[in-house]
């Protein structure tokens, strides 16, 4: 199979950022004058961090996911998909998100691969015919795999944590930092999983609507191991950019 290319979805959601910060650079500064905050006396102390000036809440979020498996170590596993949810308050929603795999063989498996070795001695057995001698075999060294083709989830996020950095002075960046906790329909070679999952990522605000995201995601389910049934862990890191509808 081909490996996956990515670098037109990575450029996609570069492309996506960097424009948003540029046309929309005059409206990031959502943060109230500091008299607004503290009144006319410039040292009463702010002892609560200011929410932000706009919401999540019941607001529609779709977006795009870019990632890959972090923990196969003879398959390079990339992943790309969409996903889709709504926050119920400002902590706590729900997403679906649907990921595609392309999957290539790892330098160790194609290192594996190129090792040989001989089945048969080429001697006469009892078996043989006399005169005749056995012919040699040659065999790979190839590992078991089960790859991972698709990933559907359904997952809770909550996002308790919330915070905000000031960059270079001149706009400011909103920051969530959540979990999530769901389950998952997994197509792999052995067929249909279905797994938990649990993860945590951070969400960094690029003005009222645009958003940028960093994910962490474990996936728990059953597979076929030297025909003993084991538990596996599918862990993936992803990029995704997303937009929140008013």
């Amino acid at each position: 199979m081909n490996r996956f290319n990515y670098a037109p979805w990575a450029a996609l959601l570069l492309a996506t950022l960097l424009s948003t910060v540029f046309i929309a650079n005059d409206v990031l500064a959502f943060d109230l004058k500091a008299d607004e905050i503290r009144g006319k006396s410039s040292k009463t102390p702010v002892t609560v961090l200011q929410n932000r000036a706009f919401l999540k809440t019941y607001r529609p979020e779709a977006g795009l996911v870019l990632g890959t498996v972090i923990d196969e170590a003879y398959l390079d596993t990339a992943i790309v998909g969409a996903r889709a949810g709504m926050f119920i308050n400002e902590w706590l929603g729900f997403e679906a998100q649907m990921l595609q795999s392309t999957v290539s063989d790892s330098t160790d498996r194609k290192a594996l691969n190129k090792i040989r070795y001989e089945v048969g001695d080429g001697d006469n057995s009892a078996d043989a015919v006399p005169g005749e001698v056995e012919e040699k075999t040659f065999v790979t060294v190839d590992p078991e795999v089960n790859a991972i083709h698709s990933i559907t989830d359904l997952n809770a996020i909550a996002a308790p944590f919330y915070g905000k950095l000031n960059f270079i002075n001149k706009f400011i960046i909103y920051t969530d930092i959540y979990a999530t906790a769901g389950m998952s329909v997994i197509e792999t070679d052995q067929g249909t999983k279905n797994a938990f999952t649990f993860g945590f990522g951070e969400r960094f605000y690029v003005g009222k609507s645009w958003s940028f995201r960093v994910d962490f995601r474990d996936r728990m389910f059953s597979e076929n191991r030297a025909g003993i049934e084991r538990n596996k862990n599918s862990m993936t890191v992803d990029l995704g950019a997303s937009y929140f509808f008013k």
